[in-house]
């Protein structure tokens, strides 16, 4: 399954993602959940960026995420794995943006 097939299951049909005795994610399927949650991840409807962080958004906004989630995946991994990974790809997303649009190297002369 492609990340772009998630698109296309109907309604009764989703991506199993199996884990490992220490309870990650394990399989080819992964993969797939990894690039999809980098997807929720800049979603900034779901999960907006005005939050210092991961730990002070929402507990409404990360649940809202996991179930759009579920909605495509059925997880043997734990809600906090998932979202713990949900975190990483949102604060990456977040730093991206800010080295992007707030952290540009500009001359003296420029400040000036």
């Amino acid at each position: 399954t492609l990340l772009k097939d998630l698109y296309d299951l109907n309604s009764v049909e989703y991506v199993k993602v199996a884990r490992n005795s220490h309870g990650q994610p394990i399989g080819l399927e992964t993969r797939l959940l990894a690039g999809y949650l980098g997807i929720i991840a800049q979603n900034t409807n779901l999960l907006p960026i005005n939050y210092e962080s991961w730990h002070h958004m929402s507990d409404s906004n990360k649940n809202q995420a996991l179930g759009n989630i579920k909605e495509r995946f059925v997880l043997e991994v734990s809600d906090n794995h998932v979202k713990k990974a949900l975190g990483k790809k949102w604060k990456d997303r977040k730093s991206t943006l800010n080295k992007e649009y707030f952290k540009k190297n500009i001359s003296l002369e420029e400040k000036l």
